[in-house]
């Protein structure tokens, strides 16, 4: 018997031993049906909105945290520790469920067809963006179906290249890309993703023909760099920066909108090249659409505390992510541009899904 069958029935039984009308009022006797079920239906009515999300204590149970990337790397270590404080806030288990493939589809539609009650999020990156105009359908509504509940933090993709190719900076790339035309290849990860579309924004900007050649990740990219077997990679910049500093490999640019505070010598692409377009990579918070905005407001709160952890605020210095922490409202309206500025960016490159 659930909750509501058991209210009912217990409201029911408390009906029945109600004392008997006054004298006064025997003649309306006949309307007791009426009272009593208005009654029930009023008792009833309060313990439904007191059982509402958003009412009650939340969470009443475990959390679901999608990761729609493969576990293992950077963005998934990160969601873990973020899960650890949650779960620490709300003495409850976060679970994180890695959902990968179909460029980030296939976890972000599980999460927007979740029921709306904030006890599924998942954590989204540059692509969620991108992808209402790069794939010709999605499962989903990117901004019907999902609701934003924070954005995490902002971050830069770097262009590195092996110490052996001649172009040190952006103006070399360009002169040596238009004389030697169709033969400067750079990889990525899979077609599609950030780093692929900012290497075509390049292309377009500059009026070069450089080749693209991916990889199933950014990874085994700059482990054929650092053999030589390619001369160029597009990766973000917490997984360059180690090959960086080292020497293994050097920079050529920025190719986010503004510098990053790990290589702050480092210029941008469009310093050199102002006709560039760049929109900005992130990580962000979503659940789905509909549920409570009490529910929501809770979520950003605690997400937004558990940020402030030592361990939280290490972990996205190592990374060179600058932390954000917006509220629903700024994170919605940080997505809207995101969306318009990579759909610019993706159409003026010509850039297809895989």
């Amino acid at each position: 018997m659930n909750y509501h069958t058991e209210l009912f029935c217990a409201t029911r039984r408390l009906l029945l031993h109600l004392p008997e009308l006054p004298a006064q009022y025997h003649g309306e006797e006949r309307d007791m049906p009426r009272i009593h079920s208005a009654v029930l239906m009023g008792i009833l009515l309060g313990a439904h909105i007191a059982s509402e999300p958003g009412a009650q204590s939340f969470p009443a149970r475990p959390v679901r945290y999608i990761m729609p990337l493969p576990a293992g790397g950077e963005t998934d270590l990160f969601a873990r520790v973020l899960a650890r404080r949650l779960s620490d806030i709300w003495r409850q288990n976060v679970i994180v469920d890695n959902r990968p493939g179909g460029g980030m589809m296939i976890g972000t539609d599980y999460a927007a067809k979740a029921a709306p009650d904030g006890y599924t999020l998942v954590h989204v990156v540059t692509a969620h963006a991108i992808n209402p105009t790069l794939q010709s359908k999605l499962p989903y509504d990117t901004l019907k179906d999902l609701a934003c509940v924070t954005q995490i933090g902002s971050f830069s993709s770097v262009l590195i290249a092996h110490p052996s190719f001649p172009a040190k900076n952006v103006q070399d790339l360009i002169a040596l890309a238009k004389a030697q035309p169709g033969k400067i290849v750079y990889a990525t990860g899979p077609v599609g993703t950030t780093n692929h579309i900012l290497g075509e924004s390049l292309n377009t900007a500059a009026g070069i023909g450089m080749r693209h050649v991916a990889y199933k990740g950014g990874g085994p990219a700059i482990q054929d760099l650092l053999a030589g077997n390619v001369p160029l990679v597009a990766n973000v910049v917490l997984e360059v920066l180690p090959y960086v500093r080292s020497g293994r490999v050097r920079a050529i640019a920025v190719m986010g909108p503004k510098r990053t505070q790990s290589l702050p010598d480092l210029p941008t692409v469009s310093e050199s090249l102002p006709a560039y377009q760049s929109g900005t990579s992130f990580w962000m918070l979503l659940t789905r659409a509909g549920t409570p905005a009490a529910v929501v407001k809770r979520l950003n709160a605690d997400v937004v505390r558990a940020m402030q952890a030592t361990e939280v605020r290490e972990r996205l210095a190592q990374m060179d992510i600058e932390p954000a922490g917006s509220t629903p409202a700024q994170c919605e309206a940080f997505l809207r541009t995101e969306i318009e500025t990579w759909g610019r960016i993706v159409r003026a490159s010509g850039a297809k899904a895989g």
